[in-house]
């Protein structure tokens, strides 16, 4: 599978530079959807076909099509 992020995402996630390791780790965890885009811990996200997995502080919400796996947004969770 080909994970590809977009521009919305990149946006997203550039909001987050202050917690580099964070960002990495969340970012590495989007990566890995390219071996198995169902992980343990991801959801199907309301009534939509995108999925939420969560890494560490982010929730990544993405969508898989066929072997394309589309990072849809990286936010930092608060709380």
């Amino acid at each position: 599978m080909t994970v590809v992020y977009s521009a919305e995402a990149v946006t997203s996630a550039s909001r987050y530079m202050d917690d580099r390791a964070g960002l990495q780790a969340a970012m590495d965890a989007a990566d890995a959807l390219a071996d198995d885009p169902d992980p343990p811990g991801s959801v199907r996200w309301g009534g939509t076909e995108w999925r939420r997995l969560r890494a560490g502080r982010y929730r990544i919400l993405y969508s898989v099509e066929g072997d394309l796996v589309t990072i849809m947004r990286i936010d930092r969770i608060t709380g």
